[in-house]
């Protein structure tokens, strides 16, 4: 079994939408830096942000594994945290590496990480049988009401289909 690491935004928009257990459809162990850890959790509840709460569990039950890097320094171009999750899936070999930003996205495709959008991650998931259109859908929905893609965008990636 391989690893699908996550970002925090991913997780977020997954926990926004109810959908964190679409992680577990993955083949692979669905794993994380601390520091995601404490940016989703612990600022997250300090904050008051109700998905900070299912994240929170995720990581209680087990289904979102914590791993710290051995490398721990900063990329151009991307922040501290994300700099981490990508030394991360460079030294596990990810199979997947699950984000929301689009500059974290690029800099992990230069180094030949393979790395998709989390709406991306939910079309694969329902072109492979494992969610239904009606589900998919109204993920796609709480993703654009919730902004974390534009409707143009959810548009595009359907046109694939």
């Amino acid at each position: 079994m391989g690893y699908l690491v996550a970002d925090a935004s991913a997780l977020v928009t997954l926990a926004g939408a109810d959908a964190l257990g679409l992680l577990r459809l993955s083949p692979h162990q669905v794993c994380t830096v601390p520091e995601v850890r404490e940016e989703t959790v612990e600022a997250g509840l300090a904050r008051g942000f109700s998905d900070a709460h299912a994240i929170a569990r995720f990581f209680a039950a087990g289904r979102l594994e914590v791993i710290a890097p051995r490398r721990r320094e900063k990329m151009d171009g991307i922040s501290f945290a994300d700099s981490l999750l990508l030394s991360l899936a460079e030294q596990i070999s990810a199979d997947d590496l699950l984000v929301n930003d689009r500059r974290v996205l690029r800099k992990a495709e230069q180094r030949g990480l393979p790395a998709r959008l989390t709406a991306e991650f939910v079309q694969d998931l329902y072109q492979q049988r494992r969610i239904s259109r009606a589900r998919r859908d109204r993920l796609f929905g709480s993703f654009v009401d919730r902004q974390r893609y534009t409707d143009d965008f959810i548009r595009a990636l359907l046109l694939g289909e």
